[in-house]
């Protein structure tokens, strides 16, 4: 029987609740709400992150366990992958966190930190189900960190693939003078170029290694960096099913053995911590700041991202500076680190 069966059969009473007489002792069911009320603003005036049970508090039953949803959203750039590594390190010590359901929104974005966070998901599907749950987009680096997942559910509308790294060509450097050897001061263009082929090529194979028996598509196609409609990636076998959040979360319980659960929200990132991305015509930038200096813009060299879903910068209207061209002129001259994507 499921959660939500239960929950429905439990309610067989017919009209309304008899009222407790004044001065009677509180019902066992008003003593229960009591306490889980108080036990809920403990927890936020506590700073921690509130349990739902799915089922079983109206009812006084006990749950088995619980299913942990953690939202990714916004761009993949730091401290998110420190966040994440963070929050499923703490997941995986907590005994009483029994499977993870990752709720995915993401454009994609930085290689490092997408690297830490794809390690850290692999890591966590070894000791309980994992599954991913795509809401709008999960492409290019939301793509690959999610890969190992034990299922991607997706919505219709949702897009999810883009498998690829975005980077322009490296610049020309004149030789190194001084008494330092001639790499110190960074590479030549043909070992840059050679260094970006090994980082979108680490991407093809790793969803090759992860999803190659499920995805009907030759390397060769993949490499493309096509984007699909959820609806044709169920076909394709970039994802795994069609359906919602609550969908993936039933899966994830039902893996983990779980009749009845709670629902631990966890939230990473989001614009308070993560900076904006833009297109401007020096570039991928990402700002830091509603109103930044040059210490706030830098330049993204190389990205894993879907760059259709990143708007320009004159598209944002939280960035207000009126001399926010020079700023991003200044910032990508001060990095020196050629031409931008």
């Amino acid at each position: 029987m499921s959660s939500r069966d239960a929950a429905e059969e439990e309610d067989t009473s017919e009209g309304p609740p008899s009222e407790t007489e004044p001065g009677s002792p509180p019902t066992e069911s008003s003593q229960l709400f009591g306490v889980v009320l108080v036990a809920a603003v403990a927890a936020i005036l506590a700073g921690m992150v509130v349990l739902t049970l799915a089922f079983g508090v109206a009812g006084g039953s006990s749950a088995d366990g619980t299913v942990a949803v953690v939202s990714i959203e916004g761009p993949i750039a730091e401290p998110i992958g420190e966040n994440l590594e963070s929050e499923l390190r703490d997941i995986r010590t907590n005994e009483s966190i029994d499977a993870v359901v990752l709720k995915m929104n993401t454009p994609g974005g930085a290689p490092e930190p997408t690297e830490r966070m794809y390690m850290s998901i692999q890591r966590t599907s070894q000791e309980m189900p994992v599954l991913a749950s795509v809401q709008g987009l999960s492409a290019s680096a939301g793509y690959y960190m999610m890969s190992p997942s034990e299922e991607i559910y997706v919505l219709p509308s949702s897009q999810v693939g883009s498998v690829g790294l975005a980077a322009g060509a490296p610049r020309p450097q004149p030789p190194v003078r001084g008494p330092s050897g001639p790499d110190k001061r960074g590479s030549n263009v043909i070992q840059s170029w050679a260094q970006l082929e090994t980082l979108g090529n680490i991407f093809i194979e790793t969803i090759m290694e992860q999803r190659g028996d499920r995805i009907e598509l030759s390397r060769e196609e993949i490499s493309t960096a096509k984007v699909f409609l959820g609806v044709n990636s169920v076909e394709n076998g970039y994802a795994d099913q069609l359906g919602s959040l609550d969908d993936a979360i039933d899966d994830a319980a039902e893996r983990a053995d779980l009749e009845e659960y709670r629902i631990a929200e966890r939230e990473i990132g989001g614009l308070t911590t993560l900076p904006i991305f833009a297109k401007t015509e020096h570039g991928l930038v990402a700002i830091y700041d509603e109103n930044p200096s040059v210490a706030d813009v830098r330049p993204i060299s190389t990205a894993m991202v879907y760059e259709p879903a990143i708007p320009h910068i004159s598209e944002l209207e939280a960035v207000t500076s009126p001399n926010l061209d020079e700023i991003v002129a200044n910032a990508v001259s001060e990095n020196d680190g050629g031409e931008q994507p």
